[in-house]
């Protein structure tokens, strides 16, 4: 018979896995919002989100902070059409500190999955043949695998996330690594979102300089990882 603390942590992942599900279900509006929201993100339509972001008044940066939350769960979905619709919608200073909070927010709830609800969940949500690359590369980087890939937007979020949720990988250090990582790719995508529609050829400079910055990372990740790791005071 398993232990009173071992059978309440059990209970306690059934309900909250339960609470989620009916809440997308039966709290009037949570799954027209997400199925809408997630689909405008699907297909790039900056003008309909930005409406339906605009349409929720004094709670519009509540509503992007948690859609930027909600799409690191979806597959498929680009965290980065939200960063630059939230700069389109309330001015890239705001934009991205909107959407760094939204993007910190979704990858601990992909971290906080993989941790509590373990390997067999998570291989149904993403490629085995993906994550067993991820196993390898926190196997040899560590947290510093965190920094370098939150650095490059080719890299899937949600994969490392959930990776990271797999491996020892304190919490502290996970929050560190992905708030300090994420933090460039935000910003600058977030003064080009300023300017859609003058966007495209910035963007692909801009990832291309990020990619670089990710491989100068790569090449000095044990120093990386000293400094994300060393001991608070």
């Amino acid at each position: 018979m398993a232990e009173p603390k071992v059978r309440d942590i059990y209970i306690m992942k059934i309900l909250v896995l339960g609470l989620s599900v009916a809440a997308y279900f039966y709290i009037p509006g949570v799954r027209a919002f997400i199925e809408q929201g997630i689909s405008y993100l699907k297909h790039n339509e900056y003008e309909q989100l930005r409406n339906l972001i605009l349409s929720y008044g004094m709670w519009a940066p509540i509503t992007s902070i948690v859609l930027m939350s909600v799409q690191s769960l979806v597959p498929l979905v680009p965290g980065i059409a939200v960063t630059i619709a939230n700069a389109w919608i309330f001015g890239w200073f705001a934009g991205s500190i909107y959407s760094w909070i939204g993007a910190l927010v979704g990858a601990l709830l992909d971290f906080g999955i993989a941790r509590w609800y373990g390997r067999p969940v998570i291989e149904k949500l993403v490629n085995s043949k993906c994550l067993n690359m991820t196993d390898v590369f926190f196997h040899r980087h560590g947290v510093a695998a965190v920094f370098i890939t939150r650095l490059t937007p080719v890299v899937p979020f949600k994969i490392i996330s959930y990776g990271a949720g797999l491996t020892a990988i304190s919490v502290q250090e996970y929050i560190m690594a992905t708030g300090i990582g994420q933090t460039p790719g935000i910003v600058l995508y977030s003064i080009l979102g300023q300017n859609i529609r003058r966007s495209v050829w910035a963007t692909v400079v801009i990832t291309i300089l990020l990619v670089a910055v990710g491989i100068l990372a790569y090449r000095y990740r044990e120093s990386i990882e000293k400094y994300l790791c060393r001991p608070s005071k």
